[in-house]
């Protein structure tokens, strides 16, 4: 009889036997989750093939440069909807990240 270890990675439960092999194979939870994400699908599973992998780093390379074009801009949020959006000062950072702070502070 198969003891199952009820850990959930994406809906799927983890078995004695595969929290075994995984832990001597040094493959984490965390990376089990991964492969699910990016791995191509197989009949009994997950594969990660180099390709996957040049096509997450892609995709990756393009959300790093997005990121990089927000730098300095800001939403201003009331009631929950954005109210206006745009590119702050670095002066406008400055008052805008001290007075967080002191909100942090409960000043």
């Amino acid at each position: 009889m198969m003891r199952e270890v009820e850990v959930n990675i994406t809906g799927l439960v983890l078995t004695h036997h595969a929290s075994v092999r995984m832990a001597q194979r040094s493959v984490s939870l965390q990376d089990a989750e991964l492969i699910t994400l990016i791995g191509t699908e197989v009949s009994d599973g997950y594969l990660v093939r180099a390709h996957d992998c040049q096509r997450i780093e892609m995709k990756l390379k393009q959300l790093l440069d997005r990121v990089r074009k927000l730098q300095g801009k800001r939403l201003v949020i009331a009631k929950g909807q954005i109210v206006t959006a745009y590119q702050a000062s670095r002066r406008k950072q400055r008052r805008l990240l001290r007075n967080a702070q002191k909100s942090d502070l409960g000043e």
